[in-house]
């Protein structure tokens, strides 16, 4: 009994074997929005690239967060500015441009307790994985 590739086959068997690692799984889709956009051969090529590499960079992330140990749900969108008024909005917007982390600075959080600090602290870790 002879086994039946099609190009689609060959074309994710050649992918796998170049390290692609999800466009193999949604090679159907990309081709069927490819047709429906009528995109060029270069968008094509675009679209395929781009999803891979969003695929690793969100696994990447995803492995980050969890090895980090922050937790869950704080994040800088979660904090509640309304209750802690005293807090500048706008420092903590500059802060989570993360200049301090890629400069390899600390930053110093303080206040009584139950103000948010860890929730800041979190978010910011969050922000800057």
């Amino acid at each position: 009994m002879s086994t039946i590739y099609t190009e689609l086959d060959v074309t994710r068997s050649l992918l796998s074997n170049l390290g692609f690692e999800m466009v193999p799984t949604i090679l159907p889709e990309l081709v069927e929005r490819g047709v429906r956009e009528e995109l060029t051969m270069l968008k094509f090529l675009d679209l395929i690239m781009n999803s891979e590499r969003n695929f690793r960079e969100e696994r990447r992330v995803r492995a980050s967060l969890k090895l980090s140990g922050l937790p869950v749900g704080k994040t800088l969108e979660t904090y509640d500015f309304s209750f802690q008024r005293s807090i500048s909005r706008d420092k903590v917007d500059l802060l989570a441009s993360c200049e301090f982390a890629k400069r390899r600075e600390n930053i110093l959080l303080l206040g009584p307790p139950g103000v948010g600090k860890s929730h800041l602290a979190a978010g910011l870790g969050v922000r800057a994985v």
